[in-house]
């Protein structure tokens, strides 16, 4: 037979040991896809200058491109002259 979860999750909800919630009560973020997402949510220059310098953490990861390059330098420059 084997052990049956939902007997037991009534059990502690019954017993007042459990918490029901609404569907969507728990916001969890979502994981940043994609580049812009990721520069976007650097909040300040030190998240700016890691994310920028990853490759001192991992060398295998690949180097950033020309654009990718110019657009770090662009929101650097917003960060900094406070946009």
């Amino acid at each position: 037979m084997g052990y049956d979860c939902a007997k037991w999750v009534r059990h502690k909800i019954e017993k007042g040991e459990a918490i029901v919630r609404p569907v969507g009560y728990h916001i969890v973020a979502e994981p940043l896809q994609g580049f812009a997402s990721r520069l976007n949510a650097c909040r300040d220059l030190g998240e700016l200058e890691g994310f920028a310098n990853r490759r001192r953490f991992d060398p295998t990861l690949p180097k950033w491109n020309a654009s990718e390059r110019d657009a770090i330098l662009r929101r650097k420059f917003e960060m900094e002259n406070g946009k």
